[in-house]
């Protein structure tokens, strides 16, 4: 059971949900390979005792490991669904929040990918409400499906009002 499924009614079902893109571990690959390169370039450059060459691996596989705990657990935690009578943005870990928006209060469901976001199929998201609230997510997986997913869920005047 996902956790954004402990905010249904008993009766209310999912038509379509996504979360978080995997582009999000782009800066710990990258961060990783920077720590593994910079632990290769000592090992190489310095002549060394076979036990520092090992606590230094270790130390760069751990420090490399590490980087890669805060993305994954944003892009665990963070999801995103369409039902028949809502559109529900779950982010956050520590303090996890969860947006419950409406769809017939939906004035504007905006989708704008960058040009990798076009290539990977990611976008950043923004919704907003009849009250003004507005949420702006970015890297959304199939982002463009979920505004889709919302649109057809969604009341016929919510659909003309935002020429769906």
């Amino acid at each position: 059971m996902s956790p954004l499924d402990r905010h249904l009614a008993p009766d209310e079902r999912v038509l379509y949900r996504t979360r978080l893109h995997p582009v999000v571990f782009a800066g710990a690959v990258s961060g990783a390979a920077t720590v593994l390169g910079v632990v290769a370039l000592i090992v190489y450059r310095n002549p060394l005792p076979a036990e520092t060459v090992r606590e230094l691996w270790l130390i760069g596989v751990a420090v490399a490991a590490t980087s890669f705990i805060s993305p994954f657990v944003r892009w665990r935690r963070a999801e995103f669904a369409v039902t028949g009578d809502r559109l529900l943005l779950r982010t956050g870990f520590l303090r996890a929040r969860v947006v419950e928006v409406p769809l017939a209060e939906v004035t504007a469901i905006d989708v704008e990918p960058s040009f990798a976001g076009r290539l990977f199929d990611y976008a950043t998201v923004g919704v907003a409400d009849a009250a003004g609230a507005a949420e702006i997510v970015g890297r959304v997986a199939h982002a463009e499906r979920l505004r889709e997913a919302a649109l057809r869920a969604a009341p016929a005047s919510v659909r003309r009002r935002m020429g769906g």
